[in-house]
């Protein structure tokens, strides 16, 4: 299967989950993340809002700023370009991209790439390497070159997302670990990959 035949797959499973399902699925991906000391330890964070039935971890960005961390979101910039700001209150502040995603608003300063701790990358599927298949245009592959040694990149992602292995190329740009929530799940859910 080749990556728009793979994405098309997953994006329509994606669609098909009833909000009782992402709910629960988000809970338990919100769960994980909460309780891993990467994170507790980290006090830059990136994180996303959520669009098209992806995990919806608006509870986890509201408990980054209730702990005092400082919380990133991305904003798309151009046709090939996003960069980060930092947001104190996920309820204002925000605007709808061109693509319908909450993202900062214009006026929100950036925050440096390599100063970031920990970035929560969404994705429409995984691999157990850290391939991360994305929707196609490369934003976040070209933003996550300009970080720093030290960022660590968690993908995001319900069970189903994960492959023992799927379609990469050179410039694309693997993830540190995938979180899916559920710890049964020996390959997933808090193992560095």
């Amino acid at each position: 299967m080749d990556k728009k035949q793979l994405r098309e797959s997953i994006l329509l499973k994606r669609k098909m989950l009833s909000p009782d399902e992402v709910r629960k699925a988000s809970e338990a991906i919100v769960t994980v993340l909460k309780q891993m000391p990467l994170i507790n330890e980290s006090a830059v964070i990136m994180s996303y809002m959520p669009y098209g039935n992806e995990p919806d971890i608006r509870s986890f960005n509201r408990w980054i700023l209730e702990k005092g961390k400082i919380l990133l979101l991305p904003r798309v910039l151009n046709g090939s370009d996003m960069d980060t700001a930092r947001v104190d209150d996920i309820d204002s502040g925000l605007v709808k991209s061109r693509f319908g995603i909450l993202e900062p608003a214009p006026g929100l300063p950036l925050y440096p790439a390599d100063n970031i701790d920990v970035i929560l990358v969404p994705g429409v599927a995984f691999d157990i390497q850290g391939n991360r298949l994305g929707h196609g245009r490369g934003y976040y592959d070209r933003f996550l070159t300009r970080c720093g040694k030290k960022t660590v990149f968690l993908g995001i992602a319900y069970s189903f997302q994960v492959f023992d292995s799927i379609p990469s190329d050179q410039h694309d740009i693997r993830v540190h670990k995938v979180i899916t929530g559920y710890k049964e799940d020996s390959s997933f859910g808090g193992h560095f990959l």
